[in-house]
């Protein structure tokens, strides 16, 4: 008997052993209810942080609830939101590929699907659909993922992969509402009967009541007329992001469309905002011949030549569209011209553009902005100062008062000028304006206040999420330290 006792003494112990060590670990691993209380309190400390735009403090906040408690998601998608509000969506990537491990799979995917929307809002289809991917191989049921590859196959013209990720079960509430929603664009294309009947299959509700009402109405109104059905199915497409549905319901229709100009605008349209530029081109030059629409026609043109690299065709589709428009000109249009022509150095021109347009809207406050700009570019300070003084006459609001005290303040600060009072209206309009802060510690620099200004200058960065004043902010904090 002790001969037998012996023999499973070593496993007895072995047992012993494991049992402790599982023990030790789940106790080790266990949270306490003051670690939760501690971090909850940390993640509160970093959404204050980020409300108030001091986003590398609640970036520490958010790590030191990490510490406290790694395997809770909050912290992760603190840290996730602040990166994608600041752009840095690769930085982003890389937090839930390396520090997010200890995080189970299903919160690691919904991190994943936070990038991979990240990238899809900036155009990258291709690195959107790695992310989601990468979160649906983790093995997890997460339907919001599944919704978000689906709209990204949709957008990359693969249909049938779309189809089936929007017909998967397990779709719940307003997700359900734009899966189905998807469902049925996809099978308007060539069935509107069982479009309609995809469409009313689920009761809609908050904001996607207005999606369903709106396809809804379009699929109501179809009739006999094949071409205007399929440019009110496009314009719906278009307008939603998903250009391969509107070249599958006008492309067949090309060749009989010669006479029709919205639908071959929508399908030039259209395989602009798909990528196929060198179409894009070619049906917009086919709908220009047919008269109207000009203006959308050649500003469409202009930009598919920007993404060729065409330039100088470029220019003369922007110059066509502005001419047409006269002086109905869209503004964006205009502005988005001028900051192409500078871009390229073609500094005059664009000079020469915006006094020819100041012509035809004298007062017009935006154009007086763009005047500044473009002489300002052109190191011609007399003239900016004139176009600044007629500002202070017209009446300005919103974007184009705080514009107006930007360059204001930016060129008295050059000349040595009193600032004073143009700070205290810039700072009462916006309180989080990155060049209040950058020309802040540039009058701190002048004064021998070097703390200071790197503070200042360490806020102009944190507020500036277009990245207007960050490369000068930084170049100056460099030479402070």
């Amino acid at each position: 008997m002790k001969k037998e006792l012996k023999k499973y003494i070593p496993w007895i112990i072995l047992l012993l052993v494991i049992l402790s060590l599982s023990l030790w670990y789940v106790l080790s691993r266990r949270v306490t209810q003051e670690q939760l209380e501690l971090y909850n309190e940390r993640v509160e400390e970093a959404a204050t942080h980020a409300e108030a735009r001091q986003y590398s403090v609640a970036i520490e906040k958010y790590y030191e609830a990490v510490d406290i408690v790694p395997k809770k998601v909050e912290a992760y998608e603190g840290i996730v939101s602040v990166l994608l509000l600041k752009n840095r969506i690769d930085d982003a990537k890389q937090v839930v590929e390396k520090s997010a491990k200890p995080l189970s799979n299903n919160d690691r995917s919904i991190l994943y699907n936070m990038i991979g929307d990240a990238y899809s809002d900036v155009g990258k289809y291709r690195e959107a659909f790695d992310m989601y991917d990468a979160g649906l191989v983790l093995g997890v049921k997460n339907m919001q993922l599944e919704l978000s590859l689906g709209k990204i196959f949709l957008k990359l013209g693969d249909i049938n992969q779309a189809k089936k990720q929007f017909q998967k079960q397990g779709y719940e509430e307003e997700v359900k509402m734009e899966a189905n929603l998807l469902l049925a664009y996809i099978y308007a294309v060539e069935d509107v009967s069982n479009a309609k009947k995809t469409l009313s299959s689920v009761k809609p509700s908050g904001s996607m009541q207005v999606n369903y009402e709106e396809f809804k109405g379009v699929l109501d109104s179809l009739d006999d007329d094949e071409k205007f059905n399929a440019s009110k199915l496009a314009r719906i497409y278009i307008n939603n992001g998903y250009p391969y549905l509107a070249i599958l319901v006008l492309g067949p229709l090309k060749e009989n469309m010669s006479e029709y100009l919205e639908g071959m605008y929508f399908l030039g349209r259209a395989y602009f905002d798909f990528g196929d530029y060198e179409k894009a081109i070619e049906t917009l030059d086919r709908a220009l011949t047919l008269g109207g629409m000009e203006t959308e026609i050649l500003w469409t043109k202009a930009r598919a030549y920007l993404m060729d690299n065409d330039l100088d065709n470029m220019v003369k589709s922007y110059d066509g569209a502005i001419g047409y428009a006269g002086a109905e000109v869209n503004s964006d249009l205009v502005k988005e011209y001028i900051d192409i022509l500078l871009d390229n150095k073609q500094g005059l021109k664009a000079n020469e553009l915006v006094k020819d347009l100041l012509l035809l809207l004298p007062d017009e406050p935006y154009l007086n902005l763009l005047s500044v700009k473009t002489h300002y570019n052109l190191n011609e300070s007399v003239k900016v100062d004139f176009y600044l003084s007629k500002l202070e006459g017209l009446e300005l609001t919103g974007s184009d008062e705080k514009e107006y005290l930007q360059w204001k303040i930016m060129v008295l600060l050059e000349s040595d000028g009193d600032v004073d009072e143009y700070m205290v209206k810039l700072v009462s309009i916006d309180k989080f304006n990155p060049y209040y802060n950058l020309f802040l510690a540039q009058t701190q620099i002048k004064d021998n206040e070097v703390e200071l200004a790197i503070q200042s200058l360490e806020k102009a960065i944190e507020y500036d999420l277009e990245y207007e004043v960050t490369e000068e902010a930084r170049k100056l904090l460099s030479s402070l330290r």
